[in-house]
Formats: structure tokens, sequence, C-alpha cells
């Protein structure tokens, strides 16, 4: 036996299947809604923690500095001891005392020696100290800044995937009305025959 399919089966099929798709769309929709959502989230954070880095690392270089400004000030007040002590040697020995005059010449050589060090330290103590921390945490920004903008794409990607979720649902529903249309169309051309 062969038997017809109706309008109406084929319509309430047609429907229900539309249906389908439109909650398979709309299931696709929420997880790409949620996709994107998780992407922005995950950038504002990326971006905070690039300006978190970014603050470390000038604390790191205004550390560095202060450090390296600290052992050059301390090295200057050494060559400025060192100075006195080889006046008051100077003084002392042509004072006659010899005593005097060495103990302060030897006092103004371990300065000297002392402050023309610290200075000398200052330089490496400030790239120690201050421009290594500095440039770590300027790599770490970057860093950051890379995976803020991998999230930017992934909430560009699911907004895309959204829209067009949006418009395949439009077009389904589109084709469900037409449908519907020929069916009343049809049922319509029935009746009028009657």
């Amino acid at each position: 036996m062969i038997q017809a399919i109706s309008t109406s089966s084929a319509t309430s099929f047609a429907s229900e299947l539309a249906a389908l798709l439109i909650e398979n769309e709309t299931s696709q929709a929420d997880a790409d809604s949620a996709a994107r959502d998780a992407a922005r989230t995950a950038f504002l954070h990326d971006a905070q923690q690039q300006v978190n880095a970014l603050h470390a690392a000038a604390d790191a270089t205004e550390t560095g500095a202060l450090f390296s400004g600290a052992l050059t000030v301390a090295g200057g007040a050494c060559e400025v001891g060192a100075s006195i002590s080889k006046f008051d040697a100077d003084s002392a020995s042509l004072a006659g005392d010899k005593v005097s005059a060495a103990s302060d010449a030897e006092t103004a050589s371990i300065l000297q020696s002392l402050g023309q060090t610290s200075s000398q330290f200052a330089g490496p103590a400030k790239a120690i100290v201050g421009d290594a921390a500095a440039d770590d945490d300027r790599a770490q920004a970057k860093q950051f800044e890379t995976l803020a903008e991998q999230a930017k794409w992934q909430a560009g990607d699911a907004s895309t995937e959204l829209d067009h979720a949006d418009k395949l649902g439009d077009k389904i529903l589109d084709i469900v009305q037409s449908l519907q249309q020929a069916q009343a169309a049809a049922t319509n051309a029935v009746i009028g025959r009657i």
C-alpha cells in the first residue's frame, strides 16, 4: 500500500525539525555567549596583570636607583672623610707629630679606598637590584599583554559565532513561516474546491 503524505504531516515534520534546529542553535549561542564572556573576563584580568607587572617594573627601577644613589653618596662621604684625614695627616706631619700623621694617613687611605669602591659598585648594584628585576617585570607584562590579546581574539570569535547563530535562527524561522503560509494556502485551495 502506498500512503500519501499529507501537507499537514510534512509541515508538522518541518516545524519539528525547525524547532530542533532552533533549539540546537540556541544551545550553541548560549555556549558561544559563555565563551565570549569568559574571554572578556580573561582579557580584563590579563590587562590588569600587565598593569601590575609594569608597576612592579617601575618600583624595581626606583629601588635600584635609590640603592645606587645611596652607594654614591656613601662613596662621596668616604672621599670627603679621606680628604679631611689627609689634611690632618699633613698638618700633624708639619707639626712634627709623626704618630698622628701616620694614623691620619692610614685613615685617609682606608676612606679613599672605601669611597672609590662604593662609587664603582653603584652602577652594577643598580643593574642587579633594579634593572634586572624591572626587566623581568616588563617581560611578565609582555606575556600578560599577549594573553590579553588572545582573550580579545577569543571574544571576537565567540561574538562572530553568536551573530552567525542569530542569522541562522532567523533563516529557520523564515522557512517555518513559509511552510505555514504554504500549508494555509493549500488548505484554502482545498476548501475552495469543495
